[in-house]
């Protein structure tokens, strides 16, 4: 029987290591791409700039990326879901929540949902308010997509959006300002 090695050499082409991390996105006046600010208040210019957006708008994105400087090159980057409250539309239709996280501007949400590619819609829902205690849980219309495979959904909430010094989230998620 014989035994196959590889080894590694300084020819072969290496990748860097990304920082994944969600982050605000602004654009310039042509709809590029041209800086993102992280939820740490870091602020990056991009050497690799992406066109296509709406101009002078500010995006939520998942971004992958490494840094040198004050500048990032981006490798991954993903559209983030800003959630709003839709206590008005409440609807509850399934979902996961994966992870739930605090930064200084949002809490953000990594979701799991069933879908066979339909059209989703995402909120919050303001259940009842306890003092300075908010008590929140996410609305989720499916509109009649069925529910097939999963898949991940990041979204985020303005904390700006919301009254309180300490947050709930579905009852076992617990933020605290």
């Amino acid at each position: 029987m014989a035994l196959f090695l590889a080894s590694c050499n300084d020819e072969e082409e290496s990748f860097p290591s990304l920082i994944t991390e969600m982050a605000d996105g602004m654009t310039d006046g042509s709809g590029t791409l041209t800086t993102i600010i992280t939820d740490g208040d870091e602020q990056y210019s991009l050497t690799n700039p992406q066109t296509g957006y709406v101009p002078n708008a500010l995006y939520r994105l998942l971004c992958g990326y490494t840094v040198e400087g004050q500048a990032a090159t981006l490798y991954t980057l993903e559209g983030v879901r800003i959630l709003r409250d839709s206590t008005s539309v409440a609807q509850r239709d399934p979902l996961t929540i994966v992870s739930a996280w605090q930064t200084s501007r949002y809490l953000n949400l990594h979701l799991s949902v069933k879908t066979q590619g339909g059209t989703h819609c995402f909120g919050y829902i303001t259940d009842s308010i306890v003092g300075e205690h908010l008590y929140l849980s996410l609305h989720h219309n499916q509109n009649q997509d069925p529910e097939a495979y999963s898949t991940d959904v990041y979204a985020s909430i303005p904390l700006d959006s919301l009254e309180g010094s300490l947050i709930t989230l579905e009852g076992k998620y617990d933020f605290g300002r």
